[in-house]
């Protein structure tokens, strides 16, 4: 091998690993390293801490051996190692197949999510943690379809992946074999689902408020995202992004701080949120009903896809900030 040759393997070496770390780094889980016991405070401070619980807490669970299935909802086009033991799906496991509505975004079915369930070997009785990566939302998603089911025992982990990877505890080994239970759901309930005839009666009712949980952009109809079919909000809609109720580490504001938030915009008031397809706006309805205690809450899963198709192909309803 002539020193050219040398040379140019050397070259190639050197990109591949910085191609590599750059890929880690743009795709990989950002690891945040959160207090324990502050945060396990924090959380016993909240409306229902039982809906919580803190990578410490969970650690413990999976140490003993409990009945406990975690799920990762996790985009499988980035880098991030699951937590170990986990199960990891992402948004078209939980989501309605292609036609069954004219847009998308849609929850699945009630039998569907027993069928998830059933092949993680859940039951009724087991205690079912949910996370994701970053941007927490997805875990919000699922915590609300599997509440949707009347399952008791289900915790949003704070802080999710970034919290847990951060405390040192183990990645990687995930979706183990497990025998397959039939897993029925408890108490099938949409009591905390919203639809179009609830958002049009809403907007025309002093005693109920609608949160866009969206970006600026989108609210004020200066980005469009895919699935929607144009720009624009819901009328009469406040903006309160989805981002307002984490820190800059993804763990969850306390108690006090989102009182601050969203305290006098809902006191007294029924609640709409909803954002492009229902998975922003299902995190806000945690922090809205877990950890202040609000009764009246509804998530509105067809959200601006759905709402944007009724104004934009139907023109069956109107929009604020859409096309001039």
């Amino acid at each position: 091998m002539n020193k050219k040759t040398i040379i140019l393997v050397v070259v190639v070496l050197l990109v591949a690993v910085v191609g590599f770390m750059g890929y880690r780094s743009f795709f990989g889980v950002q690891k945040v390293v959160v207090d324990a016991s502050e945060q396990g405070q924090k959380i016993s401070e909240f409306y229902n801490p039982e809906a919580f619980i803190t990578p410490f807490q969970l650690k413990e669970l999976m140490n003993k051996n409990a009945d406990v299935v975690v799920i990762g909802s996790l985009n499988p086009k980035k880098a991030d190692s699951p937590i170990s033991g986990s199960f990891t799906v992402w948004r078209g496991d939980y989501s309605a197949a292609e036609g069954v509505y004219n847009f998308g975004g849609m929850r699945n079915s009630k039998e569907e999510m027993e069928e998830l369930l059933s092949n993680f070997g859940a039951t009724p009785k087991s205690t079912i943690v949910v996370y994701a990566a970053n941007a927490h939302h997805d875990a919000a998603r699922l915590h609300w379809q599997i509440k949707m089911l009347g399952h008791e025992d289900v915790r949003y982990l704070d802080g999710g992946l970034n919290a847990w990877a951060g405390a040192g505890y183990p990645v990687g080994d995930a979706n183990p074999t497990v025998e397959k239970s039939n897993y029925v759901a408890p108490n099938y309930s949409t009591e905390t689902l919203a639809d179009a005839d609830m958002v049009k009666m809403a907007i025309e009712n002093d005693e109920w408020v609608i949160i866009d949980t969206r970006a600026p952009d989108e609210y004020y109809g200066r980005e469009t995202k895919r699935g929607a079919a144009g720009p624009g909000t819901i009328p009469g809609a406040v903006l309160v992004n989805w981002t307002a109720n984490s820190n800059e580490d993804t763990t969850l504001l306390t108690k006090e701080e989102l009182k601050a938030i969203y305290g006098d915009l809902i006191e007294g008031k029924n609640v709409i949120v909803f954002c492009q397809s229902g998975v922003r706006s299902t995190h806000t309805l945690l922090v809205l009903r877990e950890v202040l205690g609000a009764e009246n809450v509804y998530n509105y899963d067809g959200s601006w896809i759905e709402w944007s198709y009724m104004h934009y192909e139907l023109s069956e309803v109107d929009i604020e900030n859409g096309e001039k």
